[in-house]
C-alpha cells in the first residue's frame, strides 16, 4: 500500500511541476486529497469499505456539478450504451410502465424471451430475484429487468388476482428507429414514427418514404414527439433526405478549438420539394432538435405540436481504465439560424445549487432563410402550438393511478375473443363506472393531492376536529362530483375513451389497429392534415411568395 500511495504521489507532484498555471494546480491539489482520503478510509475504518461504491458516489458527486449530460460508465453500462446506439438492448423483451405494484407490461415483443415465456400485456411485474419492487424508483425497477444476454432472471408477475414465478433467460433485442409507417386515410398522405437516432434510423426512414412513395404518397408528416434523439451523423443523414448536397445543417463551439467543427449535408437530396410537417413535443430532444430545428430554418418543413426539451449540448465518450468510459459535454451546438437552442444553464446556479434556466430574449432576433423570426434558448418552437397535454385532471389521474390499465386487464380476459369492430362499438364508459364502484377505486388529482398534504400538515400542527371532519365532508362530495362527471361529462369520457381503446386494439388485434385509431384521435395529426391539404395556408406559414 505504501509502494503505491509513494508512486500516486510522485505521479500527482509531476502534474503539478508541469502545470502552467494555479487552475492545474488546484487540480492535482483535489485529486491529492481525495487520494489520501481514500488511503485512510482503507487503513482505518471500522469496516472494510467497498471501493466500487465509494468511488462511484464520489465520481457521481463531482460530475453532478457539470450538466446532466456529462456522467461515467461502468463496463456493462457501456456495452448497454453500445447496444442502444445500434438499435438493441439486452432484456427479456417487454415494454413496460411505472405501476403502483411495479412494472406494468404494455407490450411483448416478437420472439423475446418474455413472449416465449408466457408474458402478457396487463401482466404487472411485482418482484424480480424475490425483490419486491413496490416501492422502488422507477428507475430502479426497469434496471433490475436488465443484465447481461443469457444470463438467467427470475420474475414474478400478477395477472388479474394470481401471482406467477418464471425463470426467463435475457437476449438482446432488437428495435426499429422506425416503429410505425403507413399511408392516412386520404390516400395522399404518409406518416412516418421515429423513435431514436440510432445507427439505422436514416436507412430506416429512407426504406419507408420509398414505400410510402410507391403507395402514392404526395405529402409526409414525420413524428418526432418522444424522440430523445441520439447519433449526431443520423440526424444529418435524415435532414440531407430533405435538403441537397453541402448544406449547413448544424456547427459546434466549445471551449476548446478542435471541438469546434460544421457538418454539410454530402449526397443528393431524396426529395427536396416534398410538402412536410414535423410533429414535436416537450420529449424531442437532441438529434430531434437538430432535424426540426434545421428543417425550420430553411422553410423546409412547417413544424407543429409543442416546444422542444431544449438539448442545445454535444458529448463525448472518452475512454478511461478497465472498460469504463466518461461521457463529457465537448460543446454546444448552433442550427443553421445561427440561434442556440439550449434551456438550462447549468453554468449559473442558484444558492442551493439548482441550474437556472435561459430565457429566451426577445430582442435577439434570428432568420430562417425566408425571413421569419426565430429565437434562441428553450428548445425549438413551433409554427403552430398544438398542446401535448390537454387531458383533464381526472383523466389523468384515472391514466396515472392505473386504474383505466387494470380495468382493461380484467375487461381482456371477459372478453377474450372479442372482434376489434364490435370492441369500437361498446359503451366503456359505463363498465369502468361499474368496475370503480366494485373496487372501491377514488382516483385522486394533483389538486386533490396538494390539499391531502396541506390537511395532514395542519393536522400535525394543531388540533383542529372540526375542520379535520368538515374537509372530510367536503372530499366526499368531491369524490361524487367526479363520479358525476365521469358519467355526464361528454368531452371527459370522450378523453377516457380514446385511452381505453387504443390500449384495449394493441390488445386485441396489435400494433396496426391501434395506430390506426390513434392516427384518427390525434389533435396533432388532424392539424398538420389540415396545414398540408390547405397548400396556401403551407406556403404563407414557411412565408414562401
Amino acid at each position: 500500500m505504501q509502494k503505491i500511495s509513494w508512486l500516486l504521489m510522485m505521479g500527482l507532484w509531476g502534474a503539478i511541476i508541469r502545470a502552467q498555471d494555479d487552475y492545474y494546480f488546484q487540480w492535482a491539489k483535489q485529486i491529492e486529497i481525495l487520494s489520501s482520503i481514500s488511503e485512510q478510509l482503507l487503513n482505518n475504518y471500522i469496516e472494510e469499505p467497498n471501493p466500487e461504491i465509494l468511488m462511484n458516489d464520489a465520481i457521481k458527486g463531482m460530475l453532478s456539478e457539470t450538466d446532466r449530460f456529462t456522467r461515467f460508465y461502468t463496463e456493462q453500462q457501456m456495452f448497454d450504451q453500445r447496444l442502444r446506439q445500434a438499435g438493441k438492448f439486452s432484456g427479456i423483451g417487454v415494454k413496460v410502465f411505472n405501476h403502483k405494484e411495479g412494472l406494468a407490461v404494455t407490450e411483448v415483443f416478437d420472439d423475446s424471451p418474455a413472449m416465449k415465456a408466457g408474458l402478457e400485456i396487463g401482466d404487472v411485474i411485482i418482484r424480480v430475484e424475490g425483490k419486491d419492487l413496490k416501492d422502488l424508483p422507477y428507475k430502479a425497477k426497469k434496471d433490475l429487468l436488465g443484465g447481461k444476454a443469457g444470463s438467467e432472471v427470475e420474475i414474478t408477475i400478477r395477472r388479474l388476482n394470481k401471482e406467477q414465478t418464471l425463470k426467463v433467460r435475457r437476449a438482446v433485442i432488437r428495435i426499429n428507429a422506425v416503429s410505425y409507417y403507413a399511408m392516412l386515410g386520404d390516400g395522399k398522405t404518409g406518416y412516418l414514427k421515429l423513435d431514436k437516432f440510432t445507427k439505422t434510423a436514416a436507412r430506416e426512414i429512407q426504406d419507408a418514404f420509398v414505400d410510402l412513395k410507391q403507395k402514392g404518397m404526395e405529402k409526409l408528416i414525420l413524428d418526432l414527439r418522444g424522440n430523445p434523439g441520439g447519433l449526431l451523423n443520423q440526424a444529418i443523414k435524415i435532414v440531407n433526405l430533405f435538403l441537397p448536397a453541402q448544406t449547413l445543417v448544424v456547427k459546434t463551439e466549445g471551449r476548446f478549438e478542435r471541438f469546434n467543427k460544421k457538418y454539410y449535408t454530402r449526397d443528393e437530396a431524396l426529395d427536396e420539394n416534398i410538402p412536410l410537417v414535423i410533429l414535436v413535443n416537450g420529449r424531442s430532444a437532441s438529434a430531434s432538435e437538430i432535424v426540426s430545428g434545421a428543417l425550420q430554418d430553411y422553410d423546409r418543413a412547417v413544424i407543429v405540436g409543442d416546444t422542444t426539451y431544449g438539448k442545445g449540448l454535444v458529448q463525448r465518450f472518452f475512454p478511461l481504465k478497465y472498460g469504463t468510459y466518461v461521457k463529457i459535454t465537448i460543446s454546444k451546438y448552433y442550427i443553421p439560424s445561427g440561434r442556440q437552442i439550449q434551456k438550462i444553464d447549468y453554468w449559473h446556479r442558484d444558492e442551493s445549487g439548482k441550474p437556472s434556466r435561459f430565457k429566451r430574449d426577445k430582442h435577439k432576433v434570428f432568420y430562417t432563410f425566408n425571413k421569419r423570426k426565430v429565437y434562441e434558448h428553450g428548445g425549438i418552437a413551433p409554427d403552430i402550438r398544438i398542446p401535448s397535454d390537454t387531458l383533464f385532471p381526472l383523466v389523468k389521474a384515472l391514466r396515472n393511478q392505473n386504474i383505466l390499465f387494470d380495468f382493461n386487464t380484467v375487461f381482456r380476459a371477459r372478453n377474450p375473443q372479442l372482434d376489434p369492430d364490435t370492441l369500437l362499438q361498446i359503451p366503456l364508459i359505463p363498465e369502468l363506472i361499474q368496475y370503480m364502484k366494485k373496487n372501491k377505486l377514488d382516483p385522486e388529482t394533483a389538486s386533490e393531492k396538494q390539499l391531502d398534504d396541506m390537511m395532514e400538515k395542519l393536522r400535525k400542527e394543531i388540533s383542529a376536529k372540526d375542520l379535520m371532519e368538515q374537509w372530510k365532508i367536503s372530499a366526499e362530495k368531491l369524490d361524487h362530483a367526479q363520479m358525476k362527471a365521469l358519467q355526464n361529462n361528454a368531452a371527459i369520457k370522450q378523453q377516457i375513451r380514446i385511452l381505453l381503446l387504443s390500449d384495449l386494439l394493441l390488445r386485441f388485434a396489435g400494433t396496426d389497429k391501434q395506430y390506426d385509431f390513434k392516427l384518427k384521435n390525434d389533435p396533432a395529426i388532424k392539424k398538420a392534415l389540415e396545414i398540408l391539404n390547405d397548400q396556401k395556408k403551407y406556403n404563407k406559414l414557411l412565408n414562401r411568395k
